[in-house]
C-alpha cells in the first residue's frame, strides 16, 4: 500500500514539474527581470522601386534563456498573466536594438490587440508612446503590427484603443491578414495603413489561379481605402514577379531578405536582379510612399 502511494505522489510530482516546466514559469520572469531577448529586423520592399521601406523587428529568445520558440514564451506569459508586460518589454528592446544600429524608414512591432485593448481600458495605452519618448523614436517611423484582431469580442474597442496611436502619428497594420468574415469585419471598421496578408496567399502563387485572383481583390480594395498590401513570406522569384505584377505594394521573405540582427540599407543583388529584369505587365497607378505626420505635435509632451 505504501508502495502504491510513493508511487502516485512520484507520478503526481513528476506531472507537476512537466506541466510547470512547459509553461516556462521561470523563463518568463527571467525575461522580464533581465531583459534576456534577442532582436532581428526583416526588410519591407517596395515591389516597384525595390527601395527599403523599413523593416519588421522581431523577438528571439536566446538559447541561454530557455529552449523554446518566442511564440512558446508568449504562450507561458499569457499562462502566467504577464502577457501585456513581456509584449511592451519587447517593444521597448527592438526599438533600443533598431536605434543602436541606426535603422532606416519605418519600423513595425508586433503588439496583440488584446494588448492595446488592456491597456485602454486601464488607461495605459500613453505607455506605448512613453517608449517612443523615452528613445526619442519619432511616431511616424512607427508601425504597430496587429495580431489576434480577430478574437476579440469587441471590435469597436480596438479602435479606441488605436485612436491615440494613430492621433500620435503611428501606422496601423492587420498582420496575418487571412480574408475572413471577421477579419474583413475589423478591416471595415479599423481601415488600417497596411494590410500584412497571410503566407498562404503568397505561397506558390504563380501556380495558382484562385489565389491571385483573390490577391488582386485586396490590392484593389486596399487602393480604394488609401492602403498598402504587404505580401509576406515571399520565397522565390515567381512569386515576387506575380504580386509586383498584381500590383502588390510591399513584400518581405526570404527571397527579399532573411531576418538579421543589422537593418540593411539596400536590397540583395538576387532581388535587385529580379526586379530589373521584368517590368510590370499591369499598369496601374504608382503607390505613394507611406507618409504618416502627427496629427497633434504636442505629443512629446
Amino acid at each position: 500500500m505504501k508502495t502504491n502511494t510513493m508511487r502516485l505522489w512520484t507520478q503526481n510530482l513528476q506531472h507537476w514539474w512537466h506541466v510547470r516546466k512547459g509553461t516556462g514559469v521561470p523563463y518568463v520572469r527571467a525575461v522580464l527581470e533581465k531583459r534576456s531577448l534577442g532582436a532581428v529586423f526583416q526588410p519591407m520592399v517596395e515591389l516597384r522601386t525595390g527601395a527599403i521601406m523599413g523593416h519588421e523587428g522581431l523577438v528571439r529568445v536566446p538559447r541561454s534563456v530557455a529552449e523554446m520558440s518566442f511564440d512558446g514564451l508568449m504562450g507561458a506569459a499569457k499562462a502566467q498573466h504577464c502577457q501585456k508586460q513581456l509584449e511592451l518589454t519587447c517593444v521597448d528592446h527592438v526599438i533600443g536594438c533598431w536605434l543602436a544600429e541606426r535603422g532606416k524608414g519605418m519600423l513595425f512591432v508586433n503588439v496583440s490587440a488584446q494588448t492595446l485593448v488592456q491597456l485602454h481600458e486601464s488607461d495605459a495605452i500613453d505607455s506605448l508612446l512613453q517608449l517612443l519618448r523615452k528613445h526619442k523614436l519619432p511616431p511616424a517611423r512607427m508601425g504597430i503590427d496587429l495580431a489576434g484582431y480577430t478574437r476579440l469580442s469587441s471590435v469597436d474597442a480596438l479602435v479606441a484603443a488605436l485612436r491615440p496611436l494613430r492621433a500620435a502619428g503611428m501606422a496601423i497594420a492587420l498582420d496575418d491578414f487571412k480574408a475572413t468574415d471577421s477579419s474583413m469585419r475589423v478591416w471595415s471598421k479599423v481601415l488600417p495603413n497596411l494590410i500584412k496578408m497571410a503566407p498562404r496567399w503568397t505561397s506558390n502563387i504563380h501556380r495558382n489561379p484562385d489565389h491571385r485572383d483573390a490577391v488582386a481583390s485586396m490590392v484593389r480594395l486596399t487602393r480604394k481605402h488609401g492602403g498598402l498590401l504587404v505580401a509576406k513570406s515571399v520565397e522565390n522569384e515567381s512569386e515576387m514577379q506575380v504580386l509586383r505584377e498584381l500590383g502588390v505594394s510591399l513584400a518581405q521573405g526570404y527571397f527579399l531578405g532573411s531576418p538579421g540582427a543589422e537593418p540593411v540599407t539596400a536590397l540583395n543583388r538576387r532581388a535587385h536582379g529580379a526586379l530589373s529584369v521584368e517590368t510590370p505587365t499591369v499598369t496601374a497607378r504608382p503607390d505613394p510612399v507611406l507618409e504618416i505626420q502627427p496629427a497633434d505635435p504636442s505629443w512629446w509632451g
